[in-house]
């Protein structure tokens, strides 16, 4: 049930009441920030029907809180997105799309994450954007190469991407950037080298992933950050 608190002014004058629910606790475990609004007393009012205003104001506030149709727009954005991203969960969004939503924050939540929801502008927005679409914006850090021709390889083995993915344990969509020779991650590399018998230093080499993210990347962010705000 909502908290309702009177705020008075000097002279003891009811003034507004201050409306507070409770928000429970996020998946890192810790108390979330409560729901906060404030119901203005009008001077005509009686104190008995300001109250009774007061509470019809917070019972329909909680279940828009609850509902997930109004926030406290004082709350810094990675807060709120947390906010949302559990809500999404608890009404059944895939596995998988609440995975991709905590990727996505780790580059949203250093640039904007700190900004109050109330006080974000589209020049936080583009300015984001701008540096996650940079030369090396890529989370994965470092990347194997192949240093040699992995196709002649494979041909002189008598191998193709299923058999290859089978002895390997990776999947096949995964072996065949690293059997053309696209930077993969530095596991899936070792898994291949292993599959074609080489010796992971002579089959590939290890290096930083500079690429910038690609724009399907870019939009992703900004389809979160979307449906935060939504």
């Amino acid at each position: 049930m909502a908290n309702i608190q009177e705020r008075r002014d000097k002279s003891g004058k009811l003034i507004s009441y201050s409306i507070r629910v409770h928000r429970g606790r996020g998946a890192d475990g810790k108390q979330l920030k409560p729901w906060t609004a404030t119901f203005e007393v009008q001077p005509t009012w009686t104190e008995k029907s300001a109250r009774k205003k007061a509470e019809a104001f917070a019972a329909t506030f909680e279940k828009e809180c609850k509902m997930g149709l109004t926030s406290d727009n004082r709350q810094r954005f990675d807060e709120y997105c947390d906010y949302v991203i559990g809500l999404k969960k608890q009404r059944g969004v895939k596995h998988s799309t609440i995975v991709r939503y905590k990727e996505l924050t780790t580059r949203i939540y250093p640039a904007i994450g700190h900004i109050r929801v109330k006080d974000l502008r589209a020049d936080h927005l583009n300015s984001l954007y701008t540096e996650i679409a940079k030369s090396g914006g890529r989370k994965n850090g470092t990347r194997a190469t192949a240093k040699i021709d992995l196709a002649a390889v494979c041909r002189e083995k008598h191998l193709n991407y299923t058999a290859i993915a089978a002895r390997s344990g990776v999947t096949a969509r995964n072996v065949s950037p690293a059997i053309k020779g696209q930077p993969v991650n530095v596991d899936v590399a070792q898994a291949v080298s292993k599959a074609l018998e080489l010796r992971f230093e002579d089959a590939f080499a290890v290096g930083r992933d500079m690429r910038p993210l690609s724009s399907k990347t870019v939009i992703e962010h900004h389809r979160l950050i979307s449906t935060v705000f939504e």
